[in-house]
Parts: C-alpha cells; structure tokens; sequence
C-alpha cells in the first residue's frame, strides 16, 4: 500500500506543479498592504503579458486613496512578477506610482499573490536609503477584473475580447433636449389660418368693419425651430424639475483632485461597454447637460471654476441605468499640463460626484 500512497502523491503533486504552470492570474484580487492599507489589483494576464490597475486605500479613511495603471512581465519559472505603476488614474492623497515585488502560490489549494519581505531584503532596502516594500497578501475574488478599462484592452487576449458583451450603439435622438419630433412646415400653413370674409350684409349688421387682405400676414405660422406638440418644456421648466429630482438622491464622492486652473475641460464617455446610458451633468447644483446619452464619443465641457470657491462638484444624474446596469461613466479631466481618469457609478438611488479641489500657484 506504501507505493500506492507515494503514487498518489506523486501524481497530485504532478497536477498541482501543472495549474500553477497554467495559472491566469486575470481577475480581481484584493487584501492588505501592509497593516493599515487595503490593496486591489485587477489584472488582465496574456501569456506573461500583465496589465491592468490598481486601487488602494487607507483603511480608516477611503476618501485617500489612488488609483493606477500598470505593466508587469509574469516570471513563471520563479511564479513571481513585478508590478511597476506607469499612470494616475485618480490620487486623493499624496500617493506615488508602486513598484511592488509580487509572488504567486497556493494556499490551501486556494490562489494567493503575496510578498514577505526578508531580512536580507529589508537591510538591503535600508542599506542603499530605500522604502522597504510593506508586506502584502491578496485573494483571489473573482475571475474578472472589477472594470476592463481603455487602456486594458490593448493586453486582452482574443478569446477575452469575444467574451466581452455584445457592444451596443444607442441610437441618436432628433432632438435630446425637448425630446419631440418637429414637423416640417407645411406650405399651406398660411391658407389654413386665414381669417375668411364675412358677407358684406352681416358685417353692416354687426358694425364691424371688414379686416383688410394684408391682415392675414399678422398671423404667422409657428417657425422652424419651434417644436409642436401639446406641451413645450420650457428649459425653466426643465432646469426647476431636475434640481427636485437632483435633491432627492444621496450624493456619492467617488473622486477628489486638487487642480491649480480654473481652466477645466471634461470629456465623459461610457465606461468599457456602450449600454445606453443616460445622464444629466451638473456643476455646483447648476444644470450644464441634460439628458446625454453615454458612447465612445465624448461629451465635452469646457468649464471656468470660481474663483472664490476652494470646492467645486461635477455631479452625474443617471437618467436610466442602460442595459447593463449601473450607469457608469469615464470621466477624463485636464487641468493645465495634468490629466486625470476618473469613474463614476451612478444609480437611480445615488449620482455620482467628483471633486474638484481649487488651489491656484
């Protein structure tokens, strides 16, 4: 029976060498950085490709915390990969791009990314005036990254592109603001508004004299530009009502950037998958956009802050939550010579908020 045993062994010990050969480390993997520090790293994997971005925060306090992309080469020999930050996505605090030293095992028969640093390593790191790198260990907690953003795709494999859900293109409205069909102006609109003559014998009774021809020229047709229907939302109308709606949901802070212009330009596309999603845009309360449809080409907003106020909010209404529900939204801002990435999940429930933080040179 002895043989038997190490047979068995052997042969699982053989397969388990073989998944952590085969292993794809694409998904979201999440736990601490150190003993205060949450990390998350979504990763997409394309044979010892890597990229994808990180998110981390301070336990305590959520509002600091940064958000990266970055590019890794996946040592399989070694079952380790180091992960070096290339970009900003969003930075609420004093944060700095990572270049984190990153092992991969299993633990339990469960997927484990970790780093423990030696002593040799903390007295080299001392040694030459280096941060030593705090210790890290991730799960696995699911087998997709929590978003596949623009700059992912570039890494994604063929059968992850074919997996990625049908695209869908939202079909442009006439007219997004009034949202009613204008009809053509009719060229007898004139003959169906004319005044007819009274006979001459009823008009001497009446002591009402005759309109003359040329009245008919008072009575205009509604123009081109007006829309018919049985009522026009007047944009007071519209910018009293979606203020209401506005008040009524919770606002979430989703990102806060300190910016030393006033000179903002907001481009807002769909996050990753175009569904149909629908958002009103506001700036401190005040209505800029309604009603826009979310698609791979930009809404751009040229916006001058106030100069005498430190906080200024972009606020996202989600209008609908499109096919694929939440209503999400890449929000790509520059200020001056900087750039930021930012995303936004707004919900029938919660618009989403980003924050401005204005501290001139």
């Amino acid at each position: 029976m002895i043989p038997v045993r190490r047979y068995v062994i052997l042969f699982l010990l053989f397969i388990q060498s073989m998944n952590l050969t085969a292993q794809d480390l694409t998904g979201t993997w999440e736990g601490d950085m150190g003993t205060y520090q949450f990390l998350q790293v979504n990763i997409i994997q394309n044979g010892n490709n890597i990229c994808g971005y990180t998110w981390d925060h301070i336990n305590y306090d959520q509002n600091d915390f940064c958000k990266a992309f970055f590019e890794a080469t996946f040592d399989k020999k070694n079952q380790k990969f180091i992960l070096n930050g290339t970009s900003f996505i969003a930075n609420s605090g004093n944060h700095i791009l990572m270049h984190l030293d990153l092992r991969f095992k299993y633990v339990n028969n469960q997927p484990v990314i970790y780093y423990n640093p030696t002593r040799l390593e903390i007295m080299t790191a001392l040694m030459a005036g280096e941060t030593v790198q705090s210790r890290i260990y991730l799960r696995k907690v699911s087998n997709k990254p929590a978003l596949v953003l623009p700059h992912m795709r570039d890494c994604m494999n063929e059968k992850l592109k074919k997996d990625k859900p049908q695209k869908i293109t939202p079909k442009k409205p006439v007219d997004t603001v009034a949202k009613v069909k204008v009809p053509e102006k009719p060229k007898d609109t004139v003959a169906k508004v004319k005044v007819p003559k009274k006979p001459v014998d009823t008009l001497a009774k009446e002591n009402i004299p005759e309109k003359p021809k040329d009245t008919i020229a008072t009575i205009q047709p509604p123009s081109k530009d007006t829309p018919v229907t049985e009522k026009i939302i007047e944009p007071a109308e519209e910018n009293t009502k979606l203020p209401n709606e506005l008040d009524k949901r919770k606002n979430s802070e989703q990102s806060h950037i300190v910016v030393d212009t006033k000179f903002i330009n907001l481009k807002v596309y769909d996050n990753a998958i175009v569904d149909d999603d629908t958002v009103s845009i506001f700036y401190n309360g005040k209505l800029l956009l309604s009603h826009q449809p979310l698609t791979e080409k930009a809404i751009d907003i040229d916006l001058t802050l106030d100069e005498n106020e430190t906080r200024h909010e972009i606020i996202l209404f989600a209008e609908n939550l499109g096919s694929i529900p939440p209503n999400t939204a890449l929000v790509v801002i520059t200020a001056g010579n900087k750039r930021y990435e930012l995303f936004a999940s707004a919900s029938l429930k919660e618009n989403a908020v980003l924050v401005l933080e204005y501290r001139p040179k």
